[in-house]
């Protein structure tokens, strides 16, 4: 079965863990350190600290930043729910704006929504932006509207570990007030499961620290007295974790040129076939292709999407995933954030239309051809 992605273990990253596990300490050791020191230098920030895993990084931003009632955080609505989970969670407002052509927040609606809060008094305290599938968002536009608001800028960098903009690959810490990683099994590095905040401020450090130690604060002049302030999290990475992450990390250029290079096969192979749309990159961004997110022109094809779905899986074993169900649509969230569905135009047609085909480290040339032949094909049936 061909899934829409996949991990990709080495040798050396056995290896790696293995010397975790025969070292003195499995936890709190070595390897956290420096896989944390790697993360800084790879993002060129002060601080990086690494969680259990991306939705605990986001649980602490909301958590530490001390978010309320009061406060609208401003999040795209095609992302993976636990950012709005962490804002719901400190009873604060998420606020879903539409996303733009590249099926990132769109910075123009942000804007305008920021606007249409203030009216109304209401405090919007932070912006999550997602690059979506590894494309960069238009982070220059973000970065003017954090200045010209003073509002909190996120970078949710979870899908584009190894993209750049303007041939740099640590812009999400130069834009962003703060990175928030991911090292899910499918993610572009893994560490199994796991996640990391990476950012400049030697406060938020602190917080950060003390709030993935169970809220401990430990004194300076009695190393076995501590106290807690607040009720934190048992969030910290484990030493395997953080091995494989290190090795992982020393192949990061290898598996984003690889995944380029299957996206690249892609577009050659869908340009020219009618009713699909290719992912559109920016001209200054580089993405990581997380995701190969093909839309399809359902009204034109003559197939229903339910029916090509259950095509590609039972006869051509492909199994196809959506990223993402509007965040909105959930019941959890519907019944405390009210929308509008005529302010997702993009939204609601970008969910109606996209499928994320297979894309990962493995797949070989026969397995692409494979692929692309059966969708091609599948198209050309009629309901």
């Amino acid at each position: 079965m061909y899934f829409y992605n996949k991990h990709n273990i080495s040798k050396n990253d056995i290896n790696e863990v293995v010397s975790a596990l025969k070292s003195s300490t499995i936890t709190k050791g070595k390897y956290l350190n420096l896989f944390e020191s790697k993360l800084k230098k790879y993002f060129n920030s002060r601080y990086a600290l690494v969680f259990t895993n991306a939705t605990m990084a986001l649980f602490a931003i909301s958590k530490c930043l001390e978010w309320s009632k009061n406060d609208y955080i401003i999040l795209s609505p095609i992302t993976f729910v636990a950012g709005a989970n962490a804002v719901l969670n400190e009873e604060s407002n998420p606020v879903f704006v539409d996303i733009d052509k590249y099926s990132n927040l769109d910075h123009k609606l942000t804007e305008n929504k920021i606007i249409e809060l203030k009216k109304k008094k209401k405090k919007v305290k932070a912006i999550i932006v997602t690059d979506y599938g590894g494309n960069p968002a238009n982070w220059k536009e973000f970065y003017k509207l954090k200045r010209k608001y003073n509002i909190l800028l996120i970078n949710d960098n979870c899908h584009a570990f190894g993209s750049s903009i303007d041939n740099s690959k640590n812009y999400a810490a130069k834009y962003a007030d703060i990175v928030v990683q991911s090292f899910h099994a499918v993610k572009n590095i893994t560490t199994a499961e796991g996640g990391a905040l990476i950012f400049n401020k030697k406060s938020l450090n602190e917080k950060f620290k003390s709030l993935r130690e169970h809220g401990f604060l430990t004194s300076k002049k009695n190393p076995w007295s501590y106290e807690i302030n607040f009720v934190g999290y048992n969030a910290r990475l484990s030493e395997l974790n953080c091995a494989l992450g290190v090795s992982q990390m020393k192949r990061l250029n290898f598996f984003i040129k690889e995944r380029n290079k299957i996206a690249q096969y892609y577009n050659k192979k869908f340009a020219t076939v009618d009713n699909l749309k290719i992912p559109e990159i920016a001209k200054n961004n580089f993405c990581s292709y997380h995701l190969y997110p093909l839309r399809f022109d359902w009204n034109k094809i003559g197939i229903s999407k339910r029916k090509f779905y259950k095509i590609l899986k039972e006869k051509y074993r492909i199994n196809l995933q959506i990223h993402y169900k509007p965040t909105y649509k959930f019941k959890h969230i519907k019944s405390k954030v009210k929308t509008k569905l005529s302010e997702f135009k993009n939204t609601e047609k970008f969910y109606k239309e996209v499928f994320s085909i297979p894309l990962y480290v493995g797949l070989k040339l026969k397995n692409l051809n494979y692929i692309s032949n059966s969708i091609i094909k599948t198209l050309k049936r009629k309901s």
